[in-house]
């Protein structure tokens, strides 16, 4: 199969031969590249995944934390109002 595919070269030049392999060669290179930059990218957007998941949980702590507060408040409001009533 790879006689099959460098059977086109046959005929060429040294310097044209030359100058094939050195695109040859920047060709595999920027593959290369392309599959790292593919692997940071996707790198990148798991570790982006994984802040939203905690700013998500970051947030809805903070709304519980809140209702806690507010309930508290509450609790702490009406009891003493309760307590007048039975009295």
């Amino acid at each position: 199969m790879s006689w099959a595919v460098e059977e086109w070269k046959e005929g060429l030049s040294p310097r044209v031969l030359q100058k094939i392999h050195e695109l040859e060669s920047q060709v595999d290179k920027l593959k290369k590249e392309r599959q790292q930059r593919q692997f940071q990218l996707e790198s990148l957007e798991a570790a982006l995944q994984k802040q939203k998941q905690k700013v998500t949980v970051y947030v809805y702590f903070e709304a519980f934390l809140h209702l806690f507060m507010i309930r508290k408040r509450n609790y702490f409001i009406v009891m003493p109002v309760k307590n007048l009533d039975k009295n």
